[in-house]
């Protein structure tokens, strides 16, 4: 099948003369990611929770079966490239530093924490593992790499808002109970803003398997430190966050969508 390439102000696309069934309805594929996350997530989490499980990786058993399936979609017709997850092997030199924000945020958290709380080794482990292979990796294949791809024909910027905002609606179905006001918009927009810094990183580099370290440790960090005495340092994330967005859309902005085709080989 022929292809044409064109650049987005800085963003490369590939695009194809036809569309594919997935790439048709790109409504369709959102509405089942999601249905996806609520049934294996919320019943894996409901599993834990009936069958009284302790251990440090039982809370993530419901993306297990999500990871399986995905490593599953992208070997099966070679799919890694298409959805961004070999991206990584383009980026050269100074293009590194757009990651630098990424690695200042992490230290900021560790700082946030006061470094790691008393655990057993094997926590950390288990934490480390389960957020790299399973929470980071499914999150971001299905927000960073398959949703931004099917999306990517409507324009840069269109695909950058549904990936973050789903990615923020979902995260912000954990925050809707049991906490401050405060508490509940500050998870709501640090999730918003998550997700749209890494969807333009996506944009610009392709490179998922960058924004799903980043996911992990994150998370990682989060979960393994001691809690903040105040929101300080949550504020100095999102103000980095912020800043970062801004800058990234210099080189990530909205053109008019190609009037046909969408990514190779989106099957």
């Amino acid at each position: 099948m022929a292809q044409a390439t064109y650049r987005k102000e800085g963003v490369l696309m590939h695009m194809t003369g036809k569309e594919t069934s997935i790439a048709k309805k790109p409504f369709l594929v959102l509405l089942w990611i999601e249905l996806a996350l609520i049934v294996f997530v919320a019943g894996g989490s409901a599993y834990v929770s009936i069958a009284e499980l302790t251990h440090p990786a039982a809370p993530f058993l419901g993306f297990i079966p999500l990871a399986l399936f995905l490593l599953y979609f992208l070997i099966r017709k070679d799919r890694a490239r298409t959805y961004y997850l070999t991206g990584i092997s383009a980026i050269k030199g100074k293009q590194w530093l757009d990651y630098a924000p990424l690695l200042l945020i992490l230290i900021v958290l560790l700082i946030a924490n006061n470094g790691f709380a008393a655990a057993p080794a094997s926590t950390f482990v288990y934490l480390l593992l389960t957020q790299l292979l399973l929470v980071g990796f499914v999150e971001e294949t299905l927000f960073r790499g398959i949703l931004m791809r099917v999306f990517a024909h409507k324009g840069v910027l269109y695909a950058v808002m549904i990936s973050s905002v789903f990615f923020g609606i979902t995260h912000a179905l954990q925050a809707l109970g049991g906490q401050s006001l405060e508490d509940t918009l500050l998870q709501i927009v640090y999730a918003f803003g998550t997700g749209f810094m890494l969807s333009l990183l996506v944009a610009k580099h392709q490179a998922v398997l960058l924004t799903i370290l980043f996911h992990g440790l994150h998370n990682f960090i989060n979960m393994t430190g001691n809690e903040p005495s105040n929101h300080l340092y949550d504020y100095l994330v999102l103000a980095i966050i912020a800043a970062y967005c801004l800058w990234l859309l210099r080189s990530v902005r909205q053109t008019r969508p190609a009037k046909q085709g969408v990514a190779p080989s989106v099957t």
